[in-house]
């Protein structure tokens, strides 16, 4: 039988202090084994050395066009900005044309060295905020960045078009992936159970986005209440046992760089 590996992916680190906490702890109590980190929003270097300083913690970059402001020059990223100089809303990629793909991938080209150069290292994978690589030019922007530097992708809706799969044939992902981003819908230990109980063989991703709510995250994110539940949720000790009880095994993106 083939072997069933589970990677559980903590969203937003560094979105707020509290949510990075919250992940943090949900990986030293819990059953989180992958973050990806928010680097064009203010960075705290304690922080820094802490994700570093969790050796079994995969640490992952998580791509960011949609809040705060770019790392590039913003002469060269000007269809992603507002007139303020941040980035657009999600919603209003949607309302007008997309940006070329040139200048997402200059974003995602500043935001990787950026990770870099607070890291040390590079990403175990790289995935993108409000999955805006599930449109076809965020998508050929990434692919762009992660060929360069053999890096893991988080799993797109457009791999499942014949043509994308074909023509992109290097990119590494894993079989399955699981989650939403509905801000009013979160994991419930029955979901999960239930989920972890049938999980396919292969590779898979459970996308999840513990956080302890502030008024710093009321003034930013439409994901609330939600994120502290799945804090409760994924920081069960005893969820450890029952993964092990199924032959799962428990792993991060840096599993794809180990089974080369």
């Amino acid at each position: 039988m083939k072997q069933k590996v589970l990677i559980i992916n903590a969203d937003d680190c560094n979105l707020t202090s509290q949510v990075t906490e919250a992940i943090l702890k949900a990986h030293a109590n819990g059953i989180v084994t992958s973050t990806t980190f928010m680097v064009n929003l203010p960075a705290n270097g304690d922080v820094v050395r802490e994700l570093n300083a969790s050796k079994n913690l995969g640490v992952g970059l998580h791509l960011n066009v949609t809040l705060g402001e770019p790392a590039a020059k913003a002469s060269l990223v000007k269809s992603l900005l507002q007139k303020d100089g941040r980035f657009k809303k999600k919603d209003q990629y949607a309302v007008h044309k997309f940006p070329p793909a040139v200048e997402i991938a200059e974003e995602f080209k500043a935001q990787l060295q950026r990770f870099v150069k607070l890291f040390k290292h590079l990403p175990t994978h790289v995935d993108v905020h409000h999955h805006m690589h599930d449109h076809r030019p965020f998508f050929e922007a990434l692919a762009g960045i992660v060929k360069k530097h053999n890096l893991p992708i988080r799993w797109t809706r457009l791999l499942n078009e014949r043509e994308i799969k074909q023509s992109y044939k290097f990119l590494k992902t894993t079989d399955h992936f699981f989650g939403n981003l509905d801000p009013h819908t979160f994991w419930t230990e029955e979901v999960l159970r239930h989920l972890l109980f049938t999980l396919p063989e292969g590779t898979n991703e459970v996308m999840c986005h513990p956080g302890w709510v502030d008024d710093e995250l009321c003034a930013i994110s439409s994901l609330t209440i939600p994120r502290e539940r799945e804090y409760q949720l994924f920081s069960l000790k005893e969820l450890r046992k029952y993964i092990a009880h199924l032959g799962i095994t428990l792993t991060n993106f840096g599993f794809f760089s180990k089974s080369r």
